[in-house]
């Protein structure tokens, strides 16, 4: 009763609720991957690499499944005030002799210019550590759920995994996340996931 007399009062005010910020997928952009539903991808006719953006509730059960952890470190680390931008990403070498991928290329860029790689483990066990709290019992296990560290792939081989960025300053227009391998012969496959911000009614 009391939260509906509050919410009552504020609407006679006029005052609204800070509403979450939104970023949707953007395909229009140059160099935009193929979008479905919450998915970019590119496939090619010897690579293919796909990116999901994830919930929090999909990300905890990820992490469970894979790392066998009943605390999702993402959910309970000491930095997490501002959140976590959560991806699966599924890196496929349809024929290529050897293809590599390596997560930490894979930054995401704000309209700012502002730059970061995914979160890796020795990046969570100091976030921990800075305030003074101890890191979830066997949190190395967490690299059984992301992808920390270079990825070699021989002919039919896949990975996937996760990669988790901090999230942005709620201020931000838009962002992207590159995402690329490299195949036998050196060059780079890949595209760019672009997400702007949307307006608030």
């Amino acid at each position: 009763m009391r939260t509906l007399l509050v919410a009552a009062c504020l609407l006679a005010l006029g005052v609204a609720a800070n509403k979450p910020v939104v970023y949707d997928p953007d395909p229009t952009q140059p160099g935009a991957g193929t979008l479905t539903g919450e998915t970019w991808g590119k496939i090619g006719p010897t690579a293919a690499i796909r990116l999901t953006r994830i919930d929090d509730a999909t990300r905890s059960r990820f992490v469970h499944a894979r790392a066998g952890l009943e605390t999702d470190p993402f959910a309970t680390s000491p930095d997490h005030p501002t959140g976590f931008f959560s991806f699966h990403v599924l890196v496929e070498n349809l024929s290529e002799t050897r293809m590599v991928f390596q997560p930490q290329a894979c930054r995401l860029v704000t309209s700012w210019m502002d730059s970061a790689g995914p979160i890796d483990l020795p990046m969570i066990v100091t976030a921990f550590q800075i305030n003074d709290r101890e890191p979830p019992k066997n949190i190395e296990r967490i690299r059984g759920a992301i992808i920390d560290g270079e990825v070699v792939l021989g002919p039919g081989e896949k990975r996937d995994g996760l990669l988790i960025y901090k999230a942005i300053d709620p201020q931000t227009k838009k962002y992207h996340v590159d995402v690329s391998a490299t195949l036998t012969d050196g060059s780079a496959f890949g595209f760019t996931a672009f997400y702007k911000k949307r307006k608030q009614p």
